[in-house]
């Protein structure tokens, strides 16, 4: 393990779109969900004003507003708001796979807020944010960190539609349609009488 600064390990990725911008998803930060580590949400064909570039494995983090702790690993080449922090890994120093936990964490949040400068939006920049210091392990470790990692995250999206589809179940049980497409709770007594 040795300790490292983010910017010993990842670099901001700054590309901007000069041509059309058809075809790419366009992320604001509206599209970033807080505490979600991969990006799920997104517009597309929109007219904007957005010409910073992403890449496929780039950590997008919303740079205004660091407390609402929005961080995404993209799944695709877009383009994003200029609120948006694009976060590419050195491949030598850190896997891919792993930068988004590293980014997607407290500790990081907590040191982005407090580097944060303005008052009514206050927003941090990569300048700041690469100085941030953490523990990294070897190459192996940060592999078996990564695996295990992930795994607990496919875990938890699991859970998450698991209680999702439990909680449509449970409406059903309980609301029923009407006339008109309305709805109406029915009570035990009615259920057993249907």
């Amino acid at each position: 393990m040795s300790r490292v600064l983010l910017g010993d390990v990842a670099v901001e990725h700054k590309e901007t779109c000069k041509g059309s911008k058809a075809g790419y998803p366009i992320v604001g930060l509206e599209h970033l969900t807080p505490e979600e580590i991969i990006l799920s949400a997104w517009d597309e064909g929109n007219d904007n004003t957005f010409t910073k570039v992403f890449r496929k494995g780039n950590v997008l983090f919303g740079r205004r507003r660091a407390y609402l702790k929005k961080a995404a690993v993209a799944p695709f080449d877009g383009i994003c708001s200029g609120d948006i922090t694009v976060i590419e890994a050195k491949e030598d120093r850190i896997l891919p796979s792993l930068l988004p936990f590293v980014i997607q964490n407290d500790a990081l949040f907590d040191f982005a807020v407090g580097k944060s400068a303005g008052s009514l939006s206050p927003r941090v920049k990569w300048e700041h944010l690469k100085n941030y210091e953490f523990e990294l392990p070897d190459m192996e470790k940060q592999e078996e960190l990564a695996k295990v990692l992930w795994a607990m995250d496919d875990t938890k999206k699991a859970y998450q539609k698991l209680i999702a589809a439990t909680d449509e179940l449970v409406k059903s049980q309980f609301i029923g349609p009407l006339s008109h497409g309305k709805y109406a709770i029915h009570t035990a007594s009615e259920r057993r009488c249907a």
